[in-house]
Parts: structure tokens; sequence; C-alpha cells
């Protein structure tokens, strides 16, 4: 069978450029590795995280993990917030897909919705700002962020942060705060004239998570158990969209196959290779297009090792990332909201207001059901005592998020090294920051904090998880003007090939310091729609 277009990944951006290409009637096939959690979804209840605390007699099942999986040793590192129904997502990543590096820990899976199956659902459009450095303008991805707000649903509010996240039409009303981010919000609106002179703007957390029913989904239970499970089916997934599409006659979902190279013919068509991972025998597929989506390190892998570009430098950038648990003095002593959501409460921009300096990006979220002992583990108390004092304070804890920019080094890249007697290439990630950067972000952290402490909370400690800990990888193959090698156009078109797009992460020059999942998909859909009017 020949596919009009065959999409290689089923994440974020997969099912975004494969949707307008279904809709279309395009024959399209969606490549897939596709593990799923088939262990502990089924024992979840569909009840809330008190509730489940108090009579569940299996909870250890799920939340600690029938080897233990659940329990993170050592220090804080990049995936240790996986809980043991959500560790399928970086299931074989290792094993099939090796990374080598001294500096840099990221995360990668080969499941069904790749990273987007676990992720906070923070749904912000970048605005003008954000894209000034990008060949592309808002005024292109405007469109592609409404039909995808659409498409997955998109709760908010139009607060101080319009501004900086823009009007979504489409938009759903927020998710209800929790007690403790009221406390915050409340002392916010009372200093907000202060605050946003000193360039501190919060407000509600643009999410694609369902305050409604929406498309058969929804809307949030309010149980508090979104790290665990998805029985309100809140917040959106990728398979929810992939199940859409294959209720189309004109679209082939694949699986289990690991895509590892392409080729072009003569004609312009392209031909997939691929090892089928029940048979364990190479296949091939073959399309008028591809679109390589199979997330920033996986499509790296692809395209360099299809191009023969082993041993050659690709540049590479990253939101470094820090989170401060932090002490609400409003509620302290009070007890917790029964219901409440697992995602984040409030969002912050904070505009340094200095010439040439980037906004810098943060959430507030409150600690529950992630349990008591991971951050009992970080206190400098013995157990015992830990465990008294942390069930007075949990109820109060804000945890501070801090997301920074990042822009391209020549000490951020990747290398791919060519494998040796039948073991799998291996990916190389060199990734510093210079010292000047560092001081400049702990010059606007403790500004930051500075300004929380006005609201009342109270920093307790500075977590540095490591650079990869935000899951926010992008720039390998950027997109430009100006025709260069390894660089992709503004249509999405690899350079040096006739019928290859990038729909994902690696086409982004930098990353501003918001979540780039809901740009991802903007610009997947725009280069879906392009691919509409190439074929047709």
């Amino acid at each position: 069978m020949i596919h009009d277009v065959l999409v290689v990944g089923s994440g974020a951006s997969a099912v975004n450029a494969a949707n307008p290409l279904v809709e279309a009637g395009l024959k399209v096939g969606m490549l897939d590795f596709g593990n799923e959690d088939q262990v502990y979804s089924p024992l979840i209840p569909n009840a809330s995280f008190t509730q489940i605390r108090k009579v569940d007699s299996q909870q250890h099942r799920y939340f600690l993990g029938d080897r233990f999986e659940g329990i993170p040793l050592g220090s804080v590192r990049v995936g240790s917030q996986l809980t043991p129904p959500r560790q399928y997502i970086t299931k074989d990543a290792q094993e099939l897909m090796p990374i080598e590096s001294q500096t840099f820990s990221p995360m990668e899976s080969l499941a069904v919705g790749g990273l987007a199956s676990g992720w906070g659902a923070g749904a912000a459009a970048f605005d003008a700002v954000d894209l000034k450095d990008f060949p592309i303008t808002l005024e292109d991805l405007t469109p592609h962020y409404e039909k995808v707000a659409e498409r997955i649903g998109v709760s908010g509010e139009r607060d101080d942060l319009l501004p900086f996240y823009g009007e979504c039409k489409v938009m759903l009303p927020p998710l209800r705060n929790d007690r403790n981010a009221m406390a915050i919000l409340d002392h916010y609106r009372r200093h907000r004239a202060k605050l946003n002179a000193a360039g501190f703007y919060m407000g509600q957390p643009r999410l694609a998570a369902l305050s409604q029913p929406y498309r058969g989904r929804g809307p949030d239970s309010y149980l508090d158990m979104s790290f665990w499970g998805d029985a309100d089916k809140s917040i959106w997934r990728p398979r929810y969209t992939i199940k859409e599409l294959q209720s189309y006659q004109n679209f082939t979902y694949c699986r289990p196959f690991l895509a590892f190279a392409f080729k072009e013919s003569s004609d312009g068509s392209v031909e997939v290779f691929s090892k089928n991972m029940e048979t364990g025998r190479e296949e091939s597929h073959q399309a008028r297009k591809l679109v390589l989506a199979a997330g920033i390190l996986g499509t790296t892998r692809i395209a360099l090792r299809s191009l023969n570009k082993y041993g050659v430098k690709v540049p590479f950038v990253c939101n470094p990332y820090i989170y401060i648990p932090m002490l609400n003095l409003s509620v302290l002593g009070q007890l917790p909201s029964e219901q409440k959501h697992s995602l984040g409460q409030l969002c912050v921009i904070y505009d340094p207001k200095e010439p040439g300096r980037a906004l810098i990006h943060a959430h507030v979220h409150s600690y529950r059901s992630l349990l008591n002992f991971k951050v009992i583990k970080e206190m400098p108390l013995p157990y015992r005592e830990g465990i008294r004092v942390m069930k007075v304070l949990v109820p109060s804890l804000a945890i501070l998020a801090i997301d920074h920019e990042d822009r391209p080094s020549p000490d951020k890249y990747c290398i791919l090294h060519q494998g040796k007697s039948g073991r799998p290439d291996r990916l190389e990630v060199v990734y510093s920051l210079s010292d000047t950067v560092k001081r400049e972000q702990q010059r606007h952290e403790k500004a930051l904090v500075r300004h929380f402490l006005r609201l009342r909370c109270i920093p307790l400690k500075t977590v540095r998880p490591g650079y990869g800990s935000s899951l926010h990888y992008a720039g390998t193959f950027p997109m430009s003007r100006e025709k260069r090698e390894l660089t992709v156009d503004t249509d999405g078109l690899l350079r040096g090939t006739r019928s290859v797009y990038l729909a994902d992460s690696s086409v982004f020059p930098y990353l501003p310091a918001k979540g780039m999942t809901f740009t991802m998909m903007a610009n997947a859909n725009r280069i879906g729609e392009h691919l509409v009017k190439e074929v047709k």
C-alpha cells in the first residue's frame, strides 16, 4: 500500500499534523511503537484521592508499584515524577534509543501519544514577542491555535495574562482553583498595581483540560488523580485524537513499529524502513510524503541516519527549569480542599523590564496526590519527625515551577554516533549554560521569589533537577528562510529532500520560557494543511 502521507510518531505533533490530512480524504498512515500500560490502569478506581487512601486495600500496587518502582531513590532526577501507571511512557526508550551525555538527562517515549501521555496540559500560546526570532509570525499560527483548541478543548480565563497568552475564541471556562491557590490569588489582587508595575502578572493557566463536557470527554471530576489515571478523560491525550482518526477509512494506525530511516526515490516518493517489534523483521512503508514527528530526539536520529550525517553536530535547546516549594502562610493550619485538580493552579509572567531581557514563565502547583514521602526525603529532618511535620505543612505547600528561555550556543548540540556490533546508534547530547546566563537566571529567580513573599509565600528550598528536566527540547533542524543544510523551510520541508517534512519541536529555532506543546500542535496543524495542498 502506498500512502499519500506517512506520519512517524503518535504524540501531540503527530496527531495534529495527521488530523487535517485525514479530514481532507488523503490516505494517511501512522507508524508507532505504541507502548501502553496494561498493568496498573485497570486497578485504579474512579474515586477521589482521599477516598482511595481511606478504603482501597490495593492502593499500594499503583501508588508504589508492584516492584516499588514508584519510590525514587537518590537525588531528584528527570522522570522521578512519573508514577507507576505512567512509567510505561519511558519503557524501552533507553534500550532502543540510547543517549550519551555527561551533562544532560532527557526523557524519551515510545508510548502511544509519546510524552503527552503524561504532560501537564499547559496550553499557552506563544505571542508576537516569543516568535520575533522565528521565520513565521503570530498571524501565521493564530488560525491553527484556534483549530487545535477546538479539537482538544482548552480552558482558561481572560485575566491579567491575556496580553501574554492572546485571545482564544473557543476557550472554555477555567478549572476551579483549590483553597491554596485562591488565597495566593486574593493577595495578588490586593497588591496588583504594585506587582504589575514591577513586571509581575498572575492569572489562571491555559490548560488542555475540560471544565465542562466537550466532544464526549470530561468534565474534570476534581478527584486529584491526574498523575495516576484518566477516568474522566478531562486532560487531552493524543490517543483520543487517534481514536477519532481511526473512525476514518482512509487512516491506518500501524504498530508496533520502530522507524529508523527513510529513502527518497527519483520520483520524490519516500520509503520508510522500520522494525516490526512483533516479528523482529525489517519492513518498509511507502508514501508520497513523509512527516517526521517522533519527538525531537527520535526525529533527529531518523533524519541524521537517513542523510548519513553521523558525527555531525546539530544545535539543541532546552528550557532550563527549577522549582521552589513555598509555605503559603495564608492557609497554614487549614484543611486542604477536598475536591481539586492535580494540574497547575496558577500561572505567572515576570517581565524584568530590562532592555533585551526575556520574560520568565512560572506555574504554581499545590501538593497532595504525589504522596508525602517524596517531599519528606528532601527535608533536612529524620524521617519520623519529617512525617509529623509534613502532615501539617503539605496542605499549605505551593510549588513554584520556573521556566527560562533558551537559545542556541556552541555549548549545546547533538551528535549521532553509529552503533557497533549490531548495537543501536547512540545520540550524544552536550549541554551547558555559561556562568553569565546562570547568574542572570538566578537573579531573576530571586526577584520572582521576592514578589511571592509579598503574597505571604515563604520559599523553603530551591531544587535544580538538572538539565533536561523541563522535557522541553527543540532546535536540531531549525526553521529558517536561509537555505542552509540541516534546516527546514517555513513549511517544515527538510532541506536536501523533496518530500520529507518535520512537524515537531525539532524545527523551533529557540525556546521562549512558555511551554511549547500547544505551539508544536498548532505548527503541526499548519504543516498538515500545507501538505493537503501539496498532495492534492
